[in-house]
């Protein structure tokens, strides 16, 4: 054994940890536990709860990412990417980004505008996977007509409808003027 081989280095490098919080094991480890364990886990969530704890959480993540970039005092947007992960089948990732500026609309994406000073909450857009998109766009009639515009928009290349123009070199940038949908905010 290495003489500086001791417990607290081991564990700064235990494969089963966290990089981005080492006091709580990674994705990997918890997902292969929980697949060993199956039902007879707590953490366990039958496939009809999916869609409720999902949404639970989403709401919770928001919240808890408008509260922590809240403290920066300066209007931003934050980004909500979700997705399913090709190695772990039943877990889905999500990602929140901030941004100071107005994001390019990515698919699998849900975009949010916060004014903290304000107080000001608005829904910039929310677009699916690109591979959902042609499903429903058969489908359409069961969906809102502005998720439906904006998906044929970006299918189309057309950002108008993200808050985005054409400037005089051909460029789509931020429009100024464009305003998204204001949330209201109830107590």
């Amino acid at each position: 054994m290495h003489p500086r081989d001791t417990a607290k280095t081991r564990k700064a490098f235990d494969k089963n940890l966290s990089i981005y919080d080492p006091t709580r094991e990674n994705i990997g480890k918890i997902y292969r536990d929980l697949q060993i364990k199956g039902a007879e886990s707590p953490e366990y969530i039958e496939i009809g709860d999916m869609s409720r704890e999902l949404t639970t959480s989403l709401i919770e993540d928001i919240n808890d990412a408008i509260k922590n970039f809240d403290k920066k005092e300066k209007p931003y947007y934050l980004m909500v990417e979700e997705k399913r992960d090709l190695q772990m089948k039943n877990a889905i990732a999500r990602r929140i980004h901030y941004f100071g500026y107005r994001p390019y609309p990515e698919d699998n994406t849900t975009v949010f505008w916060k004014d903290p000073k304000l107080q000001e909450l608005r829904f910039c857009w929310c677009l699916p996977h690109w591979a959902e998109m042609d499903n429903t766009l058969l489908h359409e009639a069961e969906f809102e007509p502005d998720y439906i515009h904006r998906i044929k928009a970006w299918k189309q290349v057309d950002l108008t409808p993200f808050g985005f123009y054409y400037d005089q070199e051909l460029q789509w940038v931020p429009n100024p003027n464009h305003k998204d949908k204001v949330i209201k905010q109830s107590a």
